[in-house]
């Protein structure tokens, strides 16, 4: 029986403030609180939305026929706020794709030169290899067949290419089968 007195003298101790700033007003600041973390995890920024909410500060000495006037062309104001705050929005997402293009120019620039440094090298290559393939022809069948046999396949392909048909044939004939079955092979797939 003391129990029940005393939560009775504990509950009667409330006074009308307390019971108010305990029932409405902290459960009422924790929701707000947990909307606001809400908003702003989905990327809301709640202070400029506010702010549209304020009302503008009012200059002093203005008459009540200005105020009117204000107040009627207020959601024209608002419409223009919002418009131009979508203009700047578009103008930076213009400036941001501009800035992209632009990077892209110069990769798409920097890589034309470097497959036109690619294509010289490359004929040069092949100069080289139109050079050496003449030495060769001058050659013997067997000491040319053991030279290509030396080099690496990409440089020996390459030379069998630019030599005559005649004179690959027989440097392929020097060839061991297997050597030359390869050779064949690497021709074959390049050409």
């Amino acid at each position: 029986m003391k129990k029940t007195n005393q939560t009775e003298e504990v509950e009667g101790k409330y006074t009308f403030m307390q019971k108010l700033l305990y029932l409405f007003i902290i459960p009422l600041l924790f929701t707000v609180v947990v909307i606001l973390g809400y908003l702003t995890y989905e990327g809301k920024n709640i202070f400029e939305v506010a702010q549209t909410f304020l009302p503008e500060k009012e200059e002093a000495g203005i008459s009540e026929l200005d105020k009117e006037e204000r107040e009627a062309s207020s959601p024209e104001v608002k419409e223009s706020g919002n418009s131009s705050q979508e203009v700047i929005l578009l103008e930076r997402k213009v400036s941001d794709k501009e800035r992209e293009i632009t990077k892209l120019i110069s990769q798409i620039e920097q890589a034309n030169k470097r497959i036109e440094e690619l294509e010289q090298q490359q004929k040069e290559v092949k100069a080289s290899a139109r050079e050496l393939a003449k030495l060769y022809e001058g050659m013997s069948t067997k000491k040319a067949a053991q030279i290509i046999l030396e080099l690496e396949e990409d440089m020996a392909l390459l030379l069998l290419k630019e030599l005559s048909t005649s004179k690959t044939s027989s440097l392929l004939g020097q060839m061991e089968p297997e050597q030359a079955a390869r050779f064949t092979e690497l021709l074959a797939r390049n050409e």
